[in-house]
């Protein structure tokens, strides 16, 4: 039987070789307090065997995106699609959380319940809150001043918003996929499921507190993307239903649905349809870190429109750049030319 994330409420500690030539790889999976009564954050830590070297320059923290946990994005076990264990082997120290009431960390009762009973869960200044007791978690543990964060989609967005914030506790900044003042956008914008119909400047609320994924979903918009008939020129044919099932294990409730699917809240629904409705959460120009900005040519969740948009914003960022990845998609981390994304973002950590 799959056993929950949710189940390890205390330090785990395991140790895997990385391969043949490589140190073994320590992890660490915690909840930690969060800011808000009765919040726990669920955070996995990953290093090197034996490392001793904690410093602002050498630690990264994952922001997940806005359906599925950090741990299945970030440190998926299979073949060689851990991002994690990828940085950890060039020297750092990785971590990666789940806001409120995804993977691992604290679900409200709302999750429980029917979705259309509530409004949408987890909302961006919610998500905001948690990583911030990330962050000062790993700075008072680990004794630094600042930690690099790398997001995804949604992610990206809140690594822009807690920047914007908090620039002091930022080393760097990576924006994957960043959604962010393209207001055309065709899956999140007007005309979109998002938007009330009768009232257009309005977010939808019949879709409730959460929504549920299945596998067939997530593979059908991963397709969509994908401009070839023959999706596995692009990826690994098995790999959309690996993700998919490490994403479940981290769902207690995922096999008591037909099929099994996963919950996900919709509070980044709801901001993602201000945001590209001219209602933007945050400016980058308050922005005060060194900043990546990166994306593949045939993502519809960040149009290239977005990152240039930030590209003219961030006014205030000590170096910026933005990097299009060639015949690549929103989940280009999990595709087959994943080589250029990770060494153009292996480059930025450290210049």
């Amino acid at each position: 039987m799959k056993k929950s994330i949710i189940a390890l409420l205390a330090a785990l500690v395991c140790v895997a070789p990385a391969s043949a030539q490589q140190a073994a790889i320590v992890k660490n999976d915690m909840q930690i307090d969060g800011l808000d009564g009765g919040i726990k954050i669920f955070i996995r830590e990953k290093m090197v065997q034996g490392n001793t070297r904690f410093a602002n320059d050498n630690i990264v923290l994952f922001l997940h995106g806005a359906t599925s946990p950090s741990t299945c994005d970030f440190d998926l076990q299979y073949k060689d699609y851990s991002w994690a264990d990828w940085l950890v082997n060039r020297g750092y120290v990785v971590y990666m959380g789940d806001y409120r009431n995804y993977g691992g960390s604290t679900r409200e009762a709302a999750m429980d319940e029917p979705a259309t009973k509530n409004q949408p869960v987890t909302r961006s200044y919610l998500a905001l809150r948690d990583i911030e007791a990330m962050v000062d978690h790993i700075k008072r543990t680990r004794d630094v001043q600042k930690v690099t964060l790398i997001g995804w989609s949604w992610g990206a967005m809140m690594g822009g918003y807690y920047a914007s914030l908090h620039s002091e506790n930022v080393q760097k900044l990576v924006m994957y996929a960043p959604l962010y003042k393209f207001n055309d956008h065709t899956n999140l914008g007007p005309g979109s499921g998002l938007q009330n119909k009768r009232k257009p400047t309005e977010f939808n609320f019949a879709l409730g507190a959460y929504r549920v994924a299945s596998e067939a979903a997530n593979t059908a918009r991963w397709n969509g993307e994908i401009p070839v008939e023959n999706k596995d020129e692009y990826r690994d044919p098995a790999l959309p239903a690996a993700f998919w099932n490490e994403c479940l294990v981290t769902d207690p409730t995922s096999n008591s649905r037909t099929p099994p699917s996963l919950r996900a809240p919709n509070g980044v629904l709801e901001d993602s349809f201000y945001q590209a409705t001219g209602r933007p959460l945050w400016n980058a120009a308050n922005i005060y870190a060194p900043t990546l900005v990166i994306g593949g040519d045939f993502d519809t969740w960040s149009f290239q429109e977005d990152r240039a948009g930030l590209m003219r914003e961030l006014i205030h960022a000590p170096m910026k750049r933005n990097v299009l990845v060639k015949d690549a998609t929103h989940f280009v981390l999990f595709e087959k030319n994943r080589e250029q994304f990770l060494e153009e973002i292996l480059k930025f950590l450290r210049e």
